[in-house]
């Protein structure tokens, strides 16, 4: 007799974190993809992000839509196959730079984030994403989709 799981389970309800008091959420990078998938957040909250390398290879998360995602690909394509030494050092516009955070195999790093409080509105769920442009990664696959959950109304 086979061992079946079954459907996985509901997200539970969220409690939204704020600037004092941020949600916790673990983001793992591994060799090609990021866990959890997706990552659920809330419109406007605050929450402390645990960016985990639990791959081989360096690691980024980029947290923006797709323009963001967009001008880190091509940064990011700009540094491959470059010279022994020094990896370069890439950068893009301010007003499409999203979130960036670059980490070595086996670190973590935390940084806190506060999810715009309009994300949701007038767009699809799949607007904000978490990608990793170090080159090669994002063709391998290595993007989730950032899912922004509505609070129910009260009972």
């Amino acid at each position: 007799m086979a061992c079946e799981a079954g459907p996985p389970p509901a997200t539970p309800p969220i409690s939204p974190g704020n600037a004092s008091a941020p949600r916790e959420v673990n983001i793992i990078a591994k060799d090609w993809q990021f866990l959890p998938d997706p990552v659920d957040v809330l419109p406007g909250e605050t929450v402390l992000l645990h960016i985990i390398n639990g791959g081989l290879e360096v690691h980024e998360v980029v947290i923006g839509d797709a323009a963001v995602q967009d001008a880190w690909e091509t940064a990011e394509a700009a540094s491959a196959d470059h010279p022994p030494g020094p990896t370069p050092a890439v950068s893009v516009s301010p007003d499409v730079a999203g979130l960036r955070v670059v980490v070595a195999s086996g670190q973590r790093v935390d940084v806190s984030w506060t999810v715009p409080a309009n994300a949701g509105e007038g767009r699809s769920a799949s607007a904000l994403m978490v990608g990793c442009h170090i080159p090669g990664h994002w063709a391998k696959g290595m993007v989730v989709p950032i899912r922004i959950v509505l609070r129910s109304p009260a009972p």
